[in-house]
Order: C-alpha cells, then sequence, then structure tokens
C-alpha cells in the first residue's frame, strides 16, 4: 500500500469512527429525553406503555409514542396531552443540544400496545417496520 492509500484509508476509518460516535450520540440523548417523558408521563398519569425511536438517514426523527390501549390515542389527542408528550420531547432534546448536531425534523406517531398486541403480533419490530 502506498502513502496515498494509506492516508485514504486513515480518513476512510477516522469518518467511520466520527459516524459511529455520532450516532452514539444521538442514541444517548434519545435516551435521556425519552427518560424525562416517562417520568412527566408518571407524574401526569399519562398511560404511555412505550416509546420507541427510528433515527432517518437524513439525521430526522420518528418517535412512536405508544399508549396502553386505542382509546387512549383518541382521548390524549383530543384533550390535548399528545401535543404536551410533544412538547415534553422536545423540550428535553432542545435542553440537551440536540439540534446543534441532529436534524429538527421529528414526526410523532401515536399509537397503542393493544393494536400492537391485536395487529403485530405484539411485536413492536414489525410495527415499526
Amino acid at each position: 500500500m502506498n502513502t496515498a492509500e494509506t492516508e485514504m484509508s486513515y480518513t476512510i476509518k477516522k469518518l467511520e469512527i466520527e459516524k459511529m460516535k455520532k450516532d452514539e450520540k444521538q442514541w444517548d440523548l434519545i435516551d435521556k429525553a425519552k427518560q424525562v417523558l416517562i417520568s412527566w408521563a408518571k407524574d401526569n398519569n399519562v398511560n404511555v406503555f412505550a416509546v420507541q425511536f427510528v433515527p432517518m438517514f437524513d439525521l430526522s426523527l420518528e418517535v412512536y409514542v405508544f399508549y396502553d390501549n386505542d382509546l387512549e390515542i383518541e382521548k390524549y389527542l383530543n384533550n390535548g396531552i399528545s401535543n404536551k408528550v410533544k412538547k415534553v420531547f422536545i423540550n428535553e432534546l432542545n435542553s440537551l443540544r440536540y439540534f446543534e448536531d441532529f436534524n429538527e425534523k421529528i414526526e410523532f406517531i401515536f399509537d397503542s400496545n393493544e393494536n400492537v398486541v391485536k395487529n403485530y403480533q405484539g411485536s413492536y419490530f414489525f410495527r415499526l417496520r
């Protein structure tokens, strides 16, 4: 391997490591914001069953919030709870300075554990695909 090839190989490996570090940072910040959201939901008697994430290639993010049952999806959309869920999560990402490194495009999808059990054999993996 000549010097140019060695330098190119080094540069590629360095970029791969930086990408891995950025991915790890994104997951770390998302997890911290998730913990704040879960705590807020518990303190406010909001039945959040699970929260899942799908980071996209353009560094945007899909946030799946699963309530316990289908009735809660409509209830929480109508009474403003789902909007508060969005605000709590986004405000925490702001405080963690998430948007300095990652796309501000965040899409929230509200669903229920009841739906996952009924229509996806209880598999969140199948639901998120």
